[in-house]
């Protein structure tokens, strides 16, 4: 059993982490919480019962009675809680970006070299089956000729609110901390961009880092890093995103976009010259939604489309199995955060290209 502690109870921790976790009581026990918002903490360890309410992070972490961190805190702390739950001897679950910087992931990647806890990173969607049956059947492709990944979507808050209630602070988060959080934020976006970066580049790379990590990190799983960038645009005031990468013998196209139109289109098409993939994923926000794997075979004379699923696993409550096992059993470790370089090298690459097209 992993005595789980959590950092941040925000609509991640609500709406997607807390209602797995309560179905994996065999593997994990709620055993602490912090949240900056005392109201929210409080109102969410009661319902979800978890069992102590921290007054800091450091305090949890120094717990004798915590095991393992999930880190579910703001993007910029990412790096820092890792690091503090790390030396504690505690094992630590990142949710996405692992950090801004290279910088930051650099001091965080020292110190997981140092210690014998597992540091993985919460890229879910490398966890879905579907995802994880399209890698295994990829190999058999003859000669990639096309790839189209996509993030066109509307954001979570349309599908929720239909659902559920997120608890939100009373206006009790220090305002010394507010500040805190706001100048550690803008020094990593500095320190990436440049100063004074215009706010449509700052909005963008928040949404790599954010949304577009999801789909890029796992692009790099089934087809490794590309060459280079050939192109990017960056449009909507950073909410448009297009990129173009150079595999060699194939491009791959990206095309990201959050808009008001409610839609979740996110997904891979691969194709060789007589076979195709395609997936796509739903919306996180709703539990079990059904995924399903097409496998298109072709010839001069035949064809054939096979439809492989649906797969209701949530690819959360596959992600966190794995986490269990790797902290248990020494299972895989898919998702470390030194592969979190490749991510952070293919976004600097991104907002270069579109930069030249200013």
């Amino acid at each position: 059993m992993v005595r789980l502690g959590l950092v941040g109870l925000g609509e991640v921790a609500q709406l997607i982490h807390l209602p797995i976790l309560q179905r994996l009581t065999e593997m994990f026990t709620l055993a602490g919480a912090y949240d900056p918002s005392p109201s929210v903490a409080q109102s969410i360890s009661t319902r979800w019962s978890i069992e102590r309410v921290f007054n800091s992070v450091d305090a949890m972490i120094a717990s004798p009675d915590i095991d393992a961190i999930l880190i579910m805190s703001p993007d910029q702390y990412h790096g820092r809680h890792a690091r503090a739950a790390l030396k504690a001897h505690k094992h630590v679950l990142i949710e996405k970006p692992c950090c801004l910087t290279m910088e930051d992931l650099a001091a965080l990647s020292e110190v997981v070299e140092q210690t014998d806890c597992v540091a993985m990173v919460g890229y879910m969607r490398r966890f879905a089956p579907a995802f994880v049956e399209a890698k295994k059947r990829l190999p058999a492709f003859s000669d990639i000729t096309y790839v189209r990944v996509r993030d066109v979507i509307c954001e979570g808050p349309w599908y929720f609110r239909q659902v559920d209630t997120v608890v939100t602070p009373k206006g009790d988060i220090p305002a010394s901390l507010i500040e805190e959080s706001r100048q550690l934020r803008g020094a990593m976006m500095d320190s990436v961009l440049g100063p004074n970066a215009p706010a449509e580049l700052q909005t963008a790379y928040s949404v790599l880092t954010g949304l577009s990590s999801h789909s890029l990190s796992a692009m790099r799983d089934l087809l490794g890093s590309p060459k280079r960038v050939i192109a990017a645009e960056i449009k909507q005031g950073g909410s448009q995103i297009t990129a173009l990468f150079d595999y060699g013998h194939f491009t791959a196209i990206y095309e990201c976009m959050i808009g008001d139109v409610v839609r979740f289109e996110a997904g891979f098409e691969i194709n060789s010259r007589y076979n195709r993939l395609a997936f796509e994923y739903p919306t996180p926000y709703i539990r079990n939604l059904p995924m399903v794997l097409e496998v298109q075979n072709s010839t001069d004379h035949d064809n054939s489309l096979t439809r492989l699923g649906p797969f209701y696993q949530d690819p959360f409550d596959v992600e966190l199995r794995a986490f269990h096992a790797a902290v248990t059993q020494g299972g895989e470790n898919r998702t470390p955060p030194s592969e979190s370089m490749a991510d952070l090298d293919l976004f600097a690459a991104i907002i270069s290209a579109a930069r030249k097209t200013e």
